[in-house]
């Protein structure tokens, strides 16, 4: 596909992404937790909607894994001291996460991840306002996670609804992710 076909298309994207920094920034929201679930929306199932259950799983599944490790944590500190506490239930979490890709619901191990990795960064980056974790805290971070995955949907369909008004056949609407 040229890129004077596709141009239009990521032109919409770049809208919907500067509309999603005016509300989130007008909402008082943190704008960059959801583009780690609008990428993981293209990025692990290259736009596929059939997908997104598992990668709502996945978001579900890393914040509930990164919770636990925290509220875990002390209790580890005290086992194997606090030099090994964190690096122990990493490499435990890391480890259940990638054998979860042998299941058929449970297996995008990269929505894990991301989500895993993000909430850390939200918690202690002091993006949700403290460092002590809390129920709200943790809906808060789960409910952008899903934002960004409706993102990924509204722009999935926009893919659709401009390349089709270009006239695109759909056998060159594929990019390298589509690809893969």
């Amino acid at each position: 596909m040229s890129i004077g076909k596709f141009f239009p298309y990521a032109a919409t994207v770049g809208i919907v992404a500067a509309i999603w920094m005016i509300v989130s920034s007008k909402m008082g929201l943190v704008p960059w937790v959801p583009f780690l679930s609008w990428a993981l929306f293209f990025g692990a199932g290259a736009g596929k909607f059939k997908r997104v259950p598992r990668e709502i799983i996945g978001l579900t599944g890393g914040v509930a894994a990164a919770v636990i490790l925290l509220y875990l944590l002390p209790f580890a500190n005290n086992i194997v001291g606090a030099t090994w506490g964190l690096p122990v239930l990493v490499f435990l979490a890391a480890t259940i996460i990638v054998l979860l890709e042998l299941t058929n619901w449970l297996d995008l191990a990269p929505a894990y991840f991301y989500s895993f990795a993000g909430f850390f960064a939200y918690l202690f980056g002091g993006f949700a306002g403290t460092t002590t974790m809390s129920p709200q805290i943790i809906f808060t971070f789960w409910i952008l996670l899903l934002i960004g995955t409706g993102l990924g949907i509204l722009t999935g369909f926009l893919k659709g609804v401009v390349l089709g008004a270009l006239g695109v056949p759909a056998e060159q609407r594929k990019t390298i992710l589509d690809k893969e």
